[in-house]
Formats: structure tokens, C-alpha cells, sequence
């Protein structure tokens, strides 16, 4: 008997078939993927738009060095009424050329219009104790340069009463970074007293805290304004309500804490390792193969005649519901959420997510939350982490909290400052920003500006582009 000929033999011939041209699909398209089977260390953190990005921000830069006078007068400064206080918190490192926070700022400032930077108080924190002047290479020149609306150190900021003692505290904390309940305590304490800096110097509805290895897309400024009004919105559905703690599920609380601007995808939903039980693959496999294997049987017995029948044996039976359908749930979560299914664009509400990079917080509870914050500086034992804490505190106070897609930001830190190591930092990476068109972007832009500000803007916009 020729096994060629065989029913069974077919099917599993086609089966390895389609998983071999899947495996190469995924091979060379899900490589950059970090829950992919697929994934490449080497190739995986490659740069795109982020490269492009780099170097607007670098010529951005190039200019401000060269002719600062010409920067200040095109953007100026925030208005008498901006609607978001957007501080950057950065800390001296160790590191050749420019800081990061230096393309930062750029990438903040390049392409940004007028009435964009209207709408925004922009503070650099520097967070370094005790003399930031001398720790932070790149203090004299941001200073100098005269581009954001206030600079805030320590020193110069903090009440005189108790300010010798509150910056031995800190400088104590940070000393002794290598101790992670120490280092938690000091970045705890930047982002509370950040975050109580723009509540007691601006009226802004929103306060945005950045750290400072990140770079900004283009437009970044005017389509956060405007998913920030879509999270106003939201909010006023009537069905939305005041949760009990515990009870908190998307459309729910009628209020918001934050919406963030980065994530990387390892946080972005499904991941249980590869394994074949892993998100419980065997159990869908169940619920798949044994309806499967009903309706094959039926329709073998009843719609189909002998002559097709009998090409439904029982190894075409078992090639399909006991091989194929395993394989194909275990490939599904094996390839990675972001591949597969990525995010679709818009506003959302997520109760996951990672990372304290990019995150723009609702006035209403900031003062509420930097007291948690600094509440947890006293702590005995482990403080807890900026990015962690404030999930708990939306969680304790019914609160939602919300992502918007694309994500605007990425994460180009390798040099910690905090201990942290250049492996570690390196995975904290957005895929789907290296995915974004330039073209795209400013073509976006353009329409945001348009929306929020009129045409008139859009041709300033052109005239300078």
C-alpha cells in the first residue's frame, strides 16, 4: 500500500507544510517581538523611527548650541493658561557625549508649533543632591539654554526650614543605591516632590512626568492633548460610577489617575512562558478539538457521500483534531501577542502595562498620590517602585487607568543610573514605536494641530517646516 496515497499521510504532509512556511513567516516578521518564540537578542532591539528621531533631535540641538535666540523665539514659552505641566526628572550619569536627557528635551521641542508649546509648563527636575551645577554635565547647558519654563533642584527649591537636613537624607539614599530599598526611596521621592511641584506652581488639569532615556515621536504633544480630552469624555459616560475598592473593571470608575504614553510589550497582556500549558493552551485545545472532532464525525455521516467520506479517516481525524489544533493554539500564544494582534490605535482603559517612563497624571488625585508616594519613603524594608505604586493607589481608589496607542514614546536608556543593569534596561523597549512612519506622523500631526488650534497653525507649521 503506497502511503502516499493514504488520507492520513496527507494531512500531515499539508500540516507540516503550512508549519513550515509559518515558521519562516514568523522567522523573519516576529523576530522583534520579546514573547515570540521568534524573538532575536541580537536583532531585536534594532532602531527605526527612533533612529530617525534621534537625529531630528540632534540636529534640534545642533541649532539651539548654535543660535539659541532663533529656537527661543520660534517656540517661546508656555502661556498664561497651559493645560499640561510636563516635567522631565533626570540625574548625572555616567556616560560619553551628550546626556540623554539633552535628546530628551529635544525630541520634546523639534517640530513642536507654537500654540503647542503654549499649552505646556515644561520643568527640568534635576534630581541630583546636593549641587546639581557640578554633578550633572549637562545642567549649565539646558540652564543656559533658557528653553523650558522653570528648572527645579533641590537646593533650590526646598523650604529652608529642614533643607540641610532633607538633603543629607537624600544624598544618603542615593549613595547607597546599590541597595534597592535605598535607591526606591530616593526615586520615589523625585517623582512625589515632581509631581507636588507642578500642583503648587501651575493650574494645570494634567501634570506629565517624564524620565530621562526617553524620545518622543513626532506630534506627540498635540495628539496627547487630544486623547486627553477623549479620556474627559469618557468619563462622563452616565454609566460609569463610583467603584467600591475591588470592584474596579473597565468602564467602571468614573474617574482617572493616569494615562500612559509608553509600554513595552512584554507588559502588554498574555505571557506564561512557552511551554504547552502555558496560558492554558491545553484546555483550549480541548475546547477546540473535541467540538471540532463532533462536527467532522457528523457531517462525515451525514452530509457527505461515500466517495468524500471516506477521506475523512481516522487518521485525517487524529492529524486534525489531535495534532493540528494543539499546535495551532500553542503557535498562537508561542508567536507573541504583539505580532499576532498588536493594539489597536485609540484610547483604552488597562488594568496592565509597564514602566514609570511616560506617564501623564489627572491633577485631580496628583497631590493625592505624591502623599502615597512620599508615605512610602518612610516605609520599613522595600519602599515599592514608582512604576508599581501608583497601580496601587488607582486600585485603592477606584480609578482608571489608560493607555493610548500608538505608543508616542520610547525608552533609550543603557546607562542606569539607579544599579540597574544595561541587559535589564535594554528590554524595557516599545516594538510598536520602531514601527511608526515618519511620514505618517507628521501628516497626523498636522491634523491634530489643526483640530486643536485651526488651520491658521497648520500653515505656521508649514511655513517653518
Amino acid at each position: 500500500m503506497n502511503p502516499l496515497r493514504q488520507p492520513g499521510f496527507r494531512a500531515l504532509a499539508l500540516l507540516l507544510t503550512i508549519v513550515a512556511f509559518y515558521m519562516t513567516y514568523g522567522y523573519f516578521n516576529f523576530y522583534r517581538d520579546p514573547l515570540s518564540i521568534f524573538f532575536s537578542q541580537k536583532h531585536g532591539y534594532d532602531q527605526f523611527y527612533s533612529a530617525t528621531r534621534q537625529a531630528e533631535a540632534d540636529a534640534f540641538l545642533d541649532v539651539l548650541h548654535a543660535n539659541p535666540d532663533a529656537i527661543r523665539s520660534q517656540l517661546a514659552k508656555a502661556g498664561p493658561r497651559p493645560e499640561i505641566c510636563a516635567v522631565f526628572l533626570t540625574i548625572g550619569r555616567e556616560m560619553q557625549g551628550r546626556q540623554y536627557i539633552e535628546t530628551a528635551v529635544a525630541s520634546f521641542l523639534v517640530n513642536m508649533t507654537r500654540a503647542e508649546r503654549n499649552a505646556i509648563h515644561l520643568k527640568l527636575f534635576f534630581a541630583d543632591v546636593p549641587t546639581p551645577e557640578t554633578q550633572h554635565k549637562s545642567y549649565t547647558t539646558l540652564a543656559t539654554a533658557d528653553i523650558a519654563d522653570d528648572i527645579v533642584t533641590y537646593q533650590g527649591s526646598l523650604p529652608e526650614k529642614g533643607k540641610e537636613e532633607k538633603l543629607t537624607l537624600l544624598e544618603s539614599w542615593f549613595k547607597r543605591r546599590n541597595d534597592k530599598s535605598m535607591i526606591e526611596r530616593k526615586s520615589l521621592h523625585d517623582y512625589a516632590y515632581a509631581l507636588r511641584q507642578c500642583t503648587e506652581t501651575t493650574d494645570t488639569p494634567y501634570i506629565a512626568l517624564f524620565e530621562d532615556d526617553i524620545i518622543l515621536a513626532d506630534g506627540w504633544a498635540a495628539r496627547t492633548l487630544k486623547n486627553l480630552h477623549t479620556i474627559d469624555d469618557m468619563m462622563k459616560d452616565p454609566r460609569r460610577h463610583n467603584p467600591a475598592r475591588g470592584q474596579i473593571k473597565p468602564g467602571g470608575p468614573n474617574s482617572w489617575l493616569y494615562l500612559r504614553m509608553f509600554n513595552q510589550e512584554r507588559s502588554s497582556g498574555w505571557y506564561g512562558g512557552y511551554g504547552f500549558r502555558s496560558n492554558n493552551a491545553h484546555i483550549i485545545s480541548l475546547a477546540v478539538g473535541i467540538p471540532l472532532l463532533a462536527l467532522m464525525l457528523l457531517t462525515r455521516r451525514l452530509f457527505l457521500p461515500r466517495s468524500l467520506a471516506r477521506y475523512i479517516d481516522i487518521w485525517v481525524l487524529l492529524v486534525t483534531c489531535g495534532v493540528a489544533v494543539p499546535l495551532f493554539v500553542w503557535l498562537f500564544f508561542a508567536s507573541g501577542k504583539a505580532s499576532l494582534l498588536g493594539s489597536p490605535p485609540g484610547v483604552h482603559e488597562e488594568w496592565f502595562g509597564c514602566c514609570s517612563q511616560a506617564l501623564v497624571f489627572n491633577r485631580k488625585h496628583a497631590e493625592g498620590l505624591s502623599d502615597f508616594l512620599m508615605a512610602a519613603t518612610t516605609k520599613i524594608g522595600r519602599a515599592g517602585r514608582a512604576d508599581m505604586l501608583p497601580k496601587d493607589y488607582a486600585w485603592e481608589h477606584g480609578l482608571a487607568r489608560v493607555s493610548a496607542y500608538p505608543m508616542l514614546v520610547q525608552h533609550l536608556g543603557r546607562i542606569s543610573a539607579t544599579g540597574t543593569t544595561s541587559v535589564e534596561a535594554s528590554q524595557i523597549w516599545s516594538m510598536a514605536f520602531e514601527n511608526l512612519e515618519a511620514s505618517q506622523l507628521t501628516s497626523d500631526h498636522m491634523k491634530a494641530v489643526e483640530e486643536l488650534f485651526g488651520q491658521k497653525e497648520v500653515e505656521n507649521m508649514r511655513t517653518h517646516s
